[in-house]
């Protein structure tokens, strides 16, 4: 009935080990491996977990492929960096099935508090989210254009245009550790995540509604990028220059029609 899909890039192996034995043995797990050169032989998996390597492109398209290898009629996607009682994932499918036209359920992220047990129209973060399998054949669910960031403010936007109804669960609760899943060097993944988040957050904008309207959402941040790049500068703050460089060097990017290009 279910698939677990889990997109790994050079993984914390702790956090992988950990959120592996959370799922459990009998659930069916895809793993799509974004890193060819990263191995992953020394980690024990159970004999329902599938390793598809893949080139990196991108979170969204690594979760495409998951789901086009998916014989079940529902898929969770499940960051390596969230937290989660042991007892999560059977509640999230017990709930499903008193949900019958949903595309997508997302658990709440610990930011909202609502009487309600569901929002419909949800527009947010969603590290793990319960698919609805065959309420997205005919299409691809992510927009692979985006690398890194505002693939799921997308696709939730997206499916509100298409009928398609995503509700955001209340009740059910996880905890989101926030780029903690990577073992790598932290200034330079700090770096092209800064690159991404501006890239995608005015592709975003530009593709859904206007570049005129990409601009009006992004400038005050830009103006603001740009004195704080100054004021490290002056001040010999190498870290926190190449950051806000980065954050300014991915917007004027997309604002130049250039494609998410910059890899790890």
């Amino acid at each position: 009935m279910l698939s677990v899909i889990i997109v790994a890039y050079r993984p914390d192996k702790v956090k992988l080990r950990k959120i592996l034995k959370k799922i459990g043995k009998q659930t069916k797990i895809i793993i799509i491996n974004n890193c060819k050169e990263y191995n992953l032989n020394d980690i024990k998996f159970s004999k329902k977990t599938k390793i598809i390597r893949s080139k990196n492109y991108g979170n969204g398209a690594g979760i495409n492929l998951g789901l086009k290898n998916c014989k079940t009629k529902l898929a969770m996607y499940l960051d390596i960096d969230v937290e989660f009682k042991n007892n999560f994932i059977q509640k999230f499918i017990n709930y499903s099935k008193k949900v019958k036209d949903f595309s997508v359920l997302i658990p709440n992220h610990g930011n909202l508090n609502s009487k309600k047990k569901r929002i419909e129209k949800y527009e947010g973060e969603a590290s793990v989210m319960l698919f609805n399998i065959k309420k997205f054949r005919k299409t691809k669910i992510f927009d692979e254009n985006y690398f890194l960031y505002f693939e799921e403010l997308d696709l939730f936007y997206n499916c509100k245009k298409m009928g398609l109804k995503t509700y955001f669960v209340t009740h059910l609760n996880i905890k989101h550790l926030r780029a903690s899943s990577i073992s790598d060097n932290v200034h330079k993944i700090s770096n092209l995540r800064s690159w991404h988040y501006m890239w995608s957050m005015f592709f975003y904008y530009k593709k859904n509604f206007s570049y005129f309207m990409a601009v009006k959402k992004t400038f005050f941040l830009i103006i603001k990028d740009f004195l704080m790049l100054l004021i490290y500068l002056i001040i010999f703050n190498k870290f926190k220059f190449q950051n806000r460089f980065y954050r300014l060097f991915g917007i004027l990017s997309c604002m130049l029609g250039l494609k998410s290009y910059l890899r790890p």
